[in-house]
């Protein structure tokens, strides 16, 4: 396959490139490629070719399993999802969780369109394996570990995974000495739980109450606490869903100190929502850390414009709408009224990875904030060298896979649902100019001209390297992050 005319995008620039690919590799790039190299040519004239996207924040746990997010995911130019998979039996994945990972390996194999990756997620229930756990699964190619900063027992429709400061610790510990890095949510739990409690005992439950019980200084106190023990622990750190405007500044400050690597990440809605769709769309909008204001998305943006935000990953979750609402029963009892509705009892959760990159594009690139390398640095390259991926994934180079989106920069879409099971979409009306028009996967085509032409049973596991990550000795840097 030939791929000729385009505009090809990379974190160092852009290039007028025709690319070749062979055997799902790309094999040749050059200026001016004869189409006779290949049985099929595709005329990108006028178009961008970018690599394809790596979500590095997908849940494909709830309506929208791999294979359903995994179609909504190649709509929207991504190629590869890395995953949290752990031992959650309230989200349907009981047992061990070395055997879930490999439960979910199995499924996705069978089921999804795209590649996939794996980040394990711990929860309490893990500590007395920790030590087994951790070097098992980095040696499977999972590198990276969640844990969660909030949601105890107390906290309505999430299972309890808070965890206690001294098994994180430990796992950072552990996470330092084999090759993994710390993932962690950062937000301060017991406080959490104290101020919804104050805000249900008093009455307050409209959807008005949900970001004064999650307020920025919590998430400002966790980031400090976990990069702390990161720092301590020498355990490379990756803050995920980072949303308030004083967070940057503690990152820098870390980063600055130089005792581990860290790699702060956000999400499409930290950069294009506020807290006034919770209000408008009670619990569809509803997401922890919560929605915010103007002036965090603007510091968002700025920190992801410098390089002190190295990923936006998509936290997509794939929930319907009854699910948003905590069950269809309650979303019935409400009917339309928001106003009815007690926001502490619907769901944390977004559906954002179809528009995820078309919306950086719209809001970032076309509205100046950002530029197209780092659009490609944030969506594609970063993730991939973070979490041992690159080269094979997050760039077009001749010895990498070849998975490229070719992008319509003319193109107009108003968002209006996805292509999944869930029944909605968190950018529903948005007003978007340039769209991924073709998706191709190691050189075979998922989407072709805006229709699903791939099939599952294709997909691929990509296993981490540890010795590639950004964070190893001699990994792929990040530029920002040398």
């Amino acid at each position: 396959m030939l791929l000729q005319g385009g505009l090809l995008v990379t974190g160092e620039g852009v290039s007028r490139s025709d690319v070749l690919i062979s055997e799902g590799k790309v094999v040749r790039i050059d200026g001016d490629l004869p189409h006779e190299l290949a049985k099929k040519t595709i005329n990108a004239s006028g178009k961008y070719l970018l690599p394809g996207g790596v979500d590095a924040h997908a849940h494909p746990t709830f309506s929208d399993k791999i294979d359903a997010m995994s179609i909504c995911a190649a709509f929207g130019g991504i190629t590869t999802l890395i995953c949290f998979v752990g031992n959650l039996p309230a989200w349907g994945y009981p047992g061990k969780t070395e055997e879930i990972v490999s439960q979910f390996i199995e499924e996705a194999a069978s089921t999804s369109i795209l590649d996939v990756g794996v980040h394990a997620i711990l929860t309490p229930e893990d500590e007395p394996r920790f030590s087994t756990i951790i070097p098992s699964l980095i040696r499977k190619g999972v590198l990276s570990f969640k844990m969660f900063m909030t949601y105890t027992p107390r906290t309505p429709n999430m299972p309890a995974l808070q965890m206690p400061d001294h098994a994180l610790m430990n796992i950072m510990d552990l996470c330092s000495s084999h090759g993994g890095i710390a993932q962690v949510h950062c937000e301060t739990g017991s406080c959490i739980d104290y101020l919804a409690a104050q805000s249900l005992s008093a009455g307050n439950t409209t959807p008005e109450w949900h970001a004064p019980s999650q307020p920025p200084l919590l998430e400002v106190e966790a980031v400090t606490r976990a990069a702390t023990f990161a720092s301590v622990t020498g355990c490379p750190l990756y803050p995920v869903h980072v949303s308030a405007k004083e967070i940057p500044a503690v990152i820098k400050y870390f980063q600055e100190l130089g005792k581990t690597s860290i790699y702060a990440e956000t999400c499409p809605h930290y950069l294009t929502l506020t807290n006034d769709e919770v209000l408008r769309k009670g619990p569809l909008a509803k997401v922890g850390p919560p929605l915010r204001e103007i002036e965090d998305n603007e510091a968002m943006w700025k920190a992801v414009s410098d390089g002190t935000v190295s990923v936006i990953g998509s936290d997509s979750t794939g929930f319907s709408s009854a699910e948003k609402f905590g069950g269809p029963e309650n979303k019935a009892k409400v009917g339309g009224d928001i106003s009815k509705f007690n926001i502490f009892e619907g769901t944390f959760g977004a559906n954002t990875i179809e528009h995820m990159m078309p919306v950086i594009w719209s809001k970032g690139v076309n509205e100046g904030r950002i530029t197209l390398p780092v659009l490609v640095k944030q969506l594609c390259e970063n993730p991939a060298k973070i979490f041992g991926l690159y080269p094979r994934k997050g760039t077009v180079r001749v010895g990498s896979d070849a998975d490229i989106a070719i992008w319509d920069p003319t193109k107009r879409q108003k968002v209006k649902g996805q292509h999944g099971n869930a029944d909605f979409s968190t950018f529903e009306g948005f007003e978007l100019l340039g769209m991924p028009i073709t998706t191709i996967q190691r050189g075979q085509l998922i989407v072709e001209q805006g229709e699903l032409v791939g099939k599952p049973g294709g997909a691929q596991y990509i296993p981490g390297n540890p010795d590639d990550a950004a964070y190893a000795p001699n990994g792929f840097k990040i530029p920002e992050q040398v």
